[in-house]
């Protein structure tokens, strides 16, 4: 007796993954993703309870992630579902990071490079001070800003020379 006939879609499925070149989505949007942690999404225009029974969201809609309070979103803000599938750049997370106070950023008879800097310091900003002609650095010369939403160091000041005495 001839084996039963195998459905179309089965056998397309079967040859595309001997060579894994055939992708077949088998639904129609992008499978719900994770917020990041210290996180969470904004779904424009569903409620709550249709955000938790839903598990697939239609092509082109999009999401944004939100940050709890003193943190900030680092990577991609929103991202759109495709039509393969996928959501746009999710080869670069999305994460919540603690701020540090913006403060820092500005000397008085000086001046302050950041560097590694998103719109607002974030954990891994560093500070670098120098002070203008006739002024001298007291304190660190750098700080960074840690994990816990602090600098490393405390903001250093730009005082005058003293005259030397002869």
């Amino acid at each position: 007796m001839p084996p039963p006939l195998l459905p179309p879609l089965l056998l397309l499925l079967l040859a595309g993954s001997a060579r894994g070149a055939v992708h077949v989505n088998l639904t129609e949007g992008c499978q719900i993703i994770h917020p990041p942690r210290d996180g969470g999404i904004r779904y424009r225009g569903l409620t709550p309870d249709e955000v938790r029974s839903v598990r697939f969201l239609p092509f082109d809609y999009e999401i944004e992630y939100v940050c709890r309070p003193e943190r900030e979103i680092v990577g991609p803000k929103v991202r759109k579902c495709q039509r393969d599938g996928t959501w746009t750049a999710m080869g670069h997370p999305s994460r919540c990071l603690r701020t540090c106070p913006k403060v820092h950023l500005s000397l008085e008879n000086g001046q302050v490079a950041a560097g590694a800097m998103e719109r607002v310091p974030v954990e891994g900003t560093w500070a670098r001070f120098s002070c203008q002609p006739g002024f001298r650095l007291v304190g660190a010369a750098r700080s960074n800003c840690t994990k816990s939403g602090r600098w490393s160091d405390p903001k250093p000041q730009c005082l005058p020379h003293r005259p030397l005495l002869r």
